[in-house]
């Protein structure tokens, strides 16, 4: 076969291009659309670990979301109910091969990470940022046309990419994230859960992570610790080291990984919000929330949305003082207690709600 496309139900929602694939398919085999941000919410947004190290150029690290895309998929694939394969570190034609006969059985394949810098279809990036950590669902091929058609997570349309120019996107440096030419196959079970099942299951697990971790550097109690040690930092570390640190946690506040405009010098009105996405979090909650009926997840919603202005103060300090418009971080520890008082909070009560529904 020299051609063949794949019509989907295709989900539009930024910053979820590692999941906007696999939604893709479950919501076209469901046969409705799902809420956004769904399985991006129940496996990595909203997790927390607080890292030190000995040595090296990251001391200390924090992140307040989890977007290891391998570990997330393995955190909930039993849930939803899907298998998956990557293939990676291959050459670009067996890769190719792999994705077109899984078109040819009805089944469109994600491809990533690829660098944004070679997506025409996005004129910010494209040939002035190389930014390869994106992900597409490739759902057709066209021989004679040299050419993949491909769904992104913040386009409504299929695209069409050249042969060459995905080459080249894909041909990237090997990260934690993915090696260069990775695909991942993707096969769903053949009886499909529905949503409420799906969010039920999903969020009991994750409540219980964050509220009870089997170590005591992630979840709440990751964040308590966080709060009692932040302010010993600037002893322990070199001047550099420090501000290095710091950073990192405005970075990982961000929707996406990325510094404020302000920090990097930037003049440029549009801005990526920094309350590690827990805006997104919130709707979600209370979408499902409403929909079936969980009262205490609404409430749920509503602390995880003031934790978001919190979180979003938080960085706003600390951009401060990188800039040297702030003197200090005192209210660092305070901050961040506020933060963990309300998510804990929200976990016990999306817990609560599942419970009434038992």
């Amino acid at each position: 076969m020299s051609q063949k496309v794949i019509e989907l139900r295709h989900k539009v929602c930024d910053y979820t291009c590692m999941w906007n694939g696999i939604e893709d398919l479950y919501q076209t085999k469901l046969g409705e659309d799902i809420p956004d941000y769904f399985f991006f919410c129940l496996s990595g947004i909203g997790k927390f670990v607080y890292l030190k190290f000995s040595s090296g150029n990251m001391r200390r690290m924090t992140s307040w979301n989890d977007g290891r895309t391998k570990k997330m998929y393995a955190s909930i694939c039993n849930i939803v109910g899907f298998k998956y394969k990557h293939i990676e570190g291959r050459k670009f034609e067996y890769v190719m091969k792999r994705a077109k006969e899984q078109i040819d059985n009805e089944r469109p394949v994600v491809l990533g990470c690829l660098d944004m810098y070679y997506l025409s279809y996005y004129p910010k990036f494209y040939y002035k940022e190389h930014i390869p950590i994106h992900y597409i669902l490739m759902v057709g091929y066209d021989d004679e046309e040299q050419c993949a058609y491909v769904y992104d997570c913040g386009i409504e349309e299929v695209q069409k990419i050249k042969y060459a120019i995905l080459e080249k996107a894909l041909n990237i440096e090997k990260t934690s994230l993915s090696d260069k030419n990775s695909i991942c196959l993707i096969e769903f079970d053949d009886e499909i859960k529905g949503i409420r099942e799906i969010a039920i299951k999903g969020f009991y697990e994750k409540a219980n992570e964050m509220l009870n971790p089997k170590v005591g550097f992630c979840g709440i109690p990751g964040m308590r610790k966080l709060s009692k040690e932040i302010l010993n930092w600037k002893d322990e570390l070199a001047v550099e080291e420090y501000e290095t640190a710091l950073r990192n946690i405005v970075m990982f506040t961000g929707t996406v990984p990325i510094l404020p405009n302000r920090l990097l010098m930037i003049e440029e009105k549009y801005e990526i919000e920094h309350q590690a996405a827990r805006r997104e979090y919130a709707a979600l909650l209370m979408k499902l929330g409403e929909k079936y009926g969980f009262q205490e997840w609404k409430v749920a919603g509503d602390l995880f949305k003031k934790s978001g202005v919190i979180i979003q103060e938080m960085t706003d300090l600390i951009v401060e003082y990188l800039l040297k418009e702030g003197k200090e971080l005192n209210r660092l520890p305070y901050m961040i207690n506020q933060i963990a008082d309300l998510e804990e909070k929200a976990y016990h009560r999306i817990l609560e709600g599942i419970k009434n529904e038992a």
